[in-house]
């Protein structure tokens, strides 16, 4: 709960909204540790520590396409959505922590025979 709060006050989105981004293509970024990642993260997700993150973003060509940053409570991917968007990134969200992503995460629907 006190996570929930915190990504609140930091400005993340909606569970849902990240998940329909993530659905429809858009990159998730782990903004953790090493550490924390190796802990357990979103098997879509890739990791680039926050202290890295200014770097990694100069790789990155294509500046339109949609990040979803989550961490360990919001404010590390507050602070990373606010780099990106400072480095002329146009659609970047903060997920959060990576529990409430979790929590939001839709389930499969089966197959049909």
């Amino acid at each position: 709960m006190f996570q929930s709060l915190l990504a609140k006050l930091s400005g993340s989105s909606s569970g849902e909204k990240c998940w329909q981004l993530i659905e429809q293509g858009a990159q998730v970024l782990d903004v953790r540790s090493a550490e924390e990642f190796a802990s357990g993260h979103l098997p879509q997700a890739i990791n680039v520590p926050l202290p890295t993150l200014e770097q990694w973003l100069q790789q990155v060509e294509n500046k339109q396409h949609p990040f979803v940053l989550y961490c360990g409570a919001g404010i590390r991917a507050q602070k990373g959505c606010d780099m990106l968007r400072a480095n002329g990134f146009e659609c970047v969200v903060n997920g959060g922590s990576l529990t409430d992503l979790l929590c939001y995460q839709p389930t499969p629907t089966p197959a049909k025979a």
